[in-house]
Parts: structure tokens; sequence; C-alpha cells
């Protein structure tokens, strides 16, 4: 029993897609016999799959993201702004940024992942990463000062699903503002979308290129200084603003604490997303690896796993059996190539239109109005 009288103290690290369903309903774990705590470094979080097009402007920021801690403390519970920098998992404590240290009975990490910047010398003072979703509109700001003064030069590092919709929806950006950009993608292997059907990475290297837009293969970035990005084959491009989307790693507060993890540093988790060697530890996202299951990282899974959590960690609550989580083999992705069209890809089949577009568009926004429920928007 805790010093309010609740039974369980349950502590929520990351306001992320996986956690929003229990948050939105808070007030069970409450009626459970719970006390709630969400951990988080804004009162905002920003949906990803909607990113590329606020740095375009086809989405105003309010529009993509979540008021966390509204939703939370509107229903009983209480919000903590601050960083997890590590767990303690023998003594059920998490450390803060600042020295502070939150109990726990119960905890659930949906901390993300960073886009590791020490990877390419130099980028960490060149560079904008992808991650937090946020930095786009750093991005766009940045980019709309070098239109002031003439032509922006922006290279893409990452020739992904996050270097496509960038690359495409700042042409968008540039065409909106009646500007030059020149816009390069430097793809690491020989083909933008490597880990997708060739059909799909064809049509997206000729919206792209279509449009202008100067695609490099085999272009892996061995340094960057000076506005300067240079191959390991030698090569140089140089670009006044330089978004990197490559070298998604997990969070890493899990390094010395006793958890079990992957090779990557992710939590190691089990069907029912626990923690494999402690019990009373839970998670979702791109944070956690479930044993024996190499799962991509794509928001789809988050939103997956959240129904599972949320009636896994209510039933920890209560002493009441758990539901394994039993992913999809296939699973719908849309991408917004930043000229009203949209590229559809689920298994074999690829789309290429508007409409593909339209529907990634009624998605999103349909899932956002789900978990709007905050004043967001005000």
């Amino acid at each position: 029993m805790t010093k309010h009288g609740f039974k369980k103290r349950l502590v929520f690290v990351g306001g992320g897609h996986v956690h929003l369903l229990s948050l939105k309903n808070a007030d069970q774990f409450f009626r459970a016999g719970a006390e709630v705590t969400l951990i988080g470094p804004d009162r905002f979080h920003y949906y990803s799959g909607m990113g590329p097009g606020m740095l375009s402007r086809i989405y105003k920021p309010e529009q993509l993201r979540f008021d966390v801690q509204s939703m939370v403390e509107s229903r009983g519970g209480r919000f903590v702004k601050g960083k997890v920098i590590s767990l303690d998992p023998a003594n059920r404590t998490l450390a803060l940024e600042g020295g502070e240290e939150i109990p726990y009975d119960l905890v659930s990490l949906n901390i993300g992942s960073y886009v590791s910047m020490d990877r390419i010398p130099g980028a960490e003072g060149e560079g904008i990463p992808v991650k937090p979703i946020e930095n786009m509109d750093r991005a766009r700001k940045a980019i709309l000062e070098k239109f002031r003064n003439g032509t922006a030069k922006v290279l893409l590092i990452g020739g992904g699903p996050a270097g496509v919709e960038l690359a495409g929806n700042i042409w968008r950006l540039a065409k909106s503002q009646n500007a030059r950009a020149e816009i390069t993608l430097a793809s690491s292997r020989d083909r933008v979308l490597p880990n997708f059907p060739e059909k799909a990475a064809r049509l997206a290297h000729e919206s792209l290129s279509e449009r202008g837009i100067q695609i490099l293969s085999n272009f892996r970035v061995a340094s960057m200084e000076k506005g300067l990005a240079r191959s390991q084959a030698g090569m140089d491009v140089a670009y006044h603003v330089a978004i990197l989307t490559i070298g998604i790693m997990p969070q890493g507060i899990f390094a010395d604490s006793g958890v079990e993890t992957s090779e990557e540093g992710a939590l190691l988790v089990n069907d029912y997303l626990q923690s494999t060697n402690y019990p009373d530890i839970f998670g979702g996202g791109d944070c956690i690896e479930i044993r024996g299951k190499r799962l991509d990282r794509v928001g789809v899974y988050a939103v997956r796993e959240a129904p599972i959590l949320f009636r896994n960690l209510l039933a920890a609550v209560r002493g009441e059996p758990l539901s394994p989580l039993k992913p999809q083999k296939r699973y719908l992705l849309i991408f917004n190539l930043g000229d009203g069209s949209g590229l559809l890809v689920w298994g074999p089949w690829i789309w290429k239109g508007r409409l593909a577009f339209t529907f990634k568009n009624y998605l999103d926004t349909s899932f956002m109005a789900k978990f709007q429920v905050s004043g967001e928007t005000g």
C-alpha cells in the first residue's frame, strides 16, 4: 500500500503511441487501485507518421500532437516533466536527468529510439536528426532561412522511408514558397527503400527524380564538415541543411541496469510485452525487442501493441492472467511523397496515386482524433 492508499505505483515513461490508450483510460487503473504517473520530456507528444507533412505544412504542428500531460492529469494521474536516464530494477526506481528518483511497483517504457549521430564524424554539429519529430520544425525554419538568401541546398542522409518522404515534402515546401531548393537524397545502398519490393523503390525513385531531386546510390557518408559531406569513395556533396535518417537505435537507459536486452540494447520482452527477467517492467514500440520475434520498427506495430499493453498492465494491477501479443505478418504502409500522391505498400501489393495519400490522410487524422482529447489544437 502506497502512502496515498493505492495498492500499486504504476509509472509510464514516455507518452508515445503504445501508451496513448493506457493514458486515455488511466481512470481504469485508479479504479483497480493504482496510482498513475507519467514521465515525459514535454507535455506534448508528436505523431511521427505525419512528421514530413508538418515540415511542408500539409499539417500544422498542433494537428499532430497529443497533450499527454492534460490527458493523464484530467484522469487523476500525475505528470512529471523530465527525462529518465537509468533504471534500477532491483530497487524499483527510475533516475531522472536532474537527479530525482521515481519509485514504482509497475513500470511501462515507451521511450522510442534516436538517431546515432556519432556514426558519422562531424554529424553532431552539422546535421539535424529526424528524431524527435519536433526536429522537423527546426529543419523547416533552417530551410526557410536559406530560401531568403537564395537557393537552399538540402541533403537527406538515408534512403529509407523517412528520407524519401522528407525529400518529397521539402520539394513541396520550396514550391509553396516559390523558392529554389537543390535536394539530394543519399542512400548507402544501391537504391532507395532497400528493404521494400523493387517496384516500390522504382516508383519512389521516379517520383522524386521527375521533380529534380538528385538521388545518390551507394553513397555512404564518411564525414561532415563545414557544409560538405564526403562519401567513403571520396565524393563530396555541399549542403546548407542536412537531415539524418540513418542509424536509428533504441534509447540507452537499459545499459548496466541488469535487465535483459537485445544486441542493439533494446529491452527484451516476452509475448506479454513484459521484461524477460523483471516481470514488473513492461514496454512497447521502438525501445523493445520481443524474444524470438524480430519486428520492423514501424508505427503499425506500436499501435497494435497498445491494447495488449493496456490490457496486461491492468491485469498486472489486478493480479490477473496476461494476454499474448500476436503480431500480424503483413502490415500496410503508405508513404507521403509530398506532391499529393502516396505510395501504398501492403505485402506484394504496391500502388502509387493520389487516392493512396487520401487514404493515408484519413487513417492518420482518424487516429489523431481518437486521442486528441485534451485541447491539443487550442
